[in-house]
C-alpha cells in the first residue's frame, strides 16, 4: 500500500475524531464523509449518504512530489472546518494533519521496503 496512502487514513481517522456529539456532530454524516483520495477526486460530486472512508487513496505526482487528499464533499463541511460569523470552526482537517505529523516517521519505518 505504502507510507503515503497509510498516512491518509490517519489523518482520516484523526480528522473525524475531532468531530463528536456536542463539537461538530448532529448526525454524523460530515464525520462520515471525510476521507483520503487521490489530489484529482471530485469532493463535490460524493454523496451526501456515502461513507467512502477506509480506502486506501491512490496518491498522485504533482511536479515532484506525491500528493494525497484529504476532505468532505459536503457543502457545509468547510464552514464547520473554518467557522463563518461569530462560530470559529473545528479545525477538525488541520487538527489531524497535526496530530499525524509526529507518527509520520513510524509511517515511513513501517513501509520502508515498499
Amino acid at each position: 500500500m505504502g507510507a503515503l496512502p497509510d498516512i491518509g487514513l490517519d489523518i482520516e481517522g484523526e480528522a473525524k475524531q475531532q468531530l463528536y456529539p456536542g463539537h461538530g456532530v448532529l448526525t454524523g454524516t460530515l464525520r462520515r464523509s471525510i476521507h483520503a483520495a487521490s489530489p484529482s477526486h471530485n469532493f463535490a460530486a460524493d454523496s451526501a449518504g456515502s461513507d467512502l472512508g477506509g480506502q486506501a487513496p491512490a496518491p498522485e505526482k504533482v511536479g515532484d512530489v506525491l500528493v494525497i487528499a484529504i476532505g468532505s464533499g459536503l457543502i457545509y463541511a468547510l464552514a464547520v472546518h473554518q467557522g463563518h460569523h461569530a462560530f470559529e470552526g473545528y479545525h477538525y482537517l488541520t487538527l489531524g494533519v497535526e496530530k499525524v505529523q509526529p507518527r509520520v516517521d513510524q509511517h515511513l519505518a513501517r513501509h520502508k521496503n515498499d
